[in-house]
C-alpha cells in the first residue's frame, strides 16, 4: 500500500464521526434527528457550486469548492458548539481549537487545507466571504425546512441579525432577501 493511500485512510477514519454529529443547535430547539455535520457540508459546497455556476468568474471555483468541503472537518473531534455559546464565550478559542485540530488532521497533506481552512474561519479572502454567508444561508434554507416540517422551535433564527450577515457579498444578500420572503418573514438588522 502507498503513504498516500495509508495516510488518505486514516484521514478519512478520524472524519468517519462527522456523520453522525448533529448540527447541535437544532437539536437544542427540539429538531429530531437534524442534519449531520456531514450534510450540511455537502449542502454548503452544492449552494457554492450554483452560486460558482450562477457567477462566473467572481469568485475562483476550486478554492470555494475545496474551502467548502473542508470547513468543518475539525468538527469530528470538537463536535458542533452551537454559535450563540459559541460567539458569546468561546470565540477565539473555538477557532483556535479547530485550526489546531484541522492542522493536526491534515498533517501528513499539504499545508493548502491549512491555509483554506483558517481563510474560512477568519473570512480574508473574498471565497472565504462568500462561503461564510453562504453557510448561514444554508442555515436559514435548513430552517425554513424544518419549519415546513413542524419540526421544532425555531423562531429565534429569524430574529438574530447575525444568522443573515452576508459578509458584503451582494449575491448573498439577495439570497437572504429571498429566504425571508419565502417564509414571510422580516430580516433582522
Amino acid at each position: 500500500m502507498s503513504v498516500f493511500a495509508e495516510r488518505t485512510i486514516g484521514l478519512f477514519h478520524a472524519l468517519h464521526p462527522l456523520d453522525r454529529v448533529p448540527r447541535a443547535g437544532y437539536l437544542l430547539r427540539g429538531v429530531t434527528e437534524p442534519e449531520s455535520v456531514s450534510a450540511h457540508s455537502h449542502s454548503l459546497a452544492l449552494l457554492a457550486l450554483l452560486f460558482l455556476d450562477e457567477y462566473p468568474g467572481r469568485w475562483n471555483r476550486e478554492t470555494t469548492l475545496a474551502m467548502a468541503l473542508v470547513h468543518d472537518l475539525a468538527e469530528a473531534q470538537l463536535m458542533d458548539i452551537p454559535m450563540p455559546v459559541a460567539d458569546a464565550h468561546l470565540r477565539d478559542v473555538k477557532r483556535s481549537a479547530e485550526q489546531a485540530i484541522f492542522e493536526g488532521l491534515f498533517a501528513a497533506f499539504p499545508p493548502r487545507y491549512a491555509e483554506l481552512h483558517a481563510a474560512f474561519a477568519l473570512a480574508f479572502t473574498p471565497e472565504a466571504r462568500l462561503l461564510r454567508g453562504l453557510d448561514k444561508a444554508q442555515m436559514m434554507i435548513k430552517v425554513m425546512a424544518y419549519e415546513a416540517e413542524g419540526r421544532g422551535r425555531l423562531a429565534e433564527f429569524w430574529v438574530n441579525p447575525s444568522n443573515f450577515r452576508d459578509f458584503d457579498v451582494p449575491e448573498v444578500s439577495d439570497l437572504f432577501d429571498t429566504i425571508c420572503r419565502s417564509a414571510d418573514r422580516a430580516r433582522p438588522i
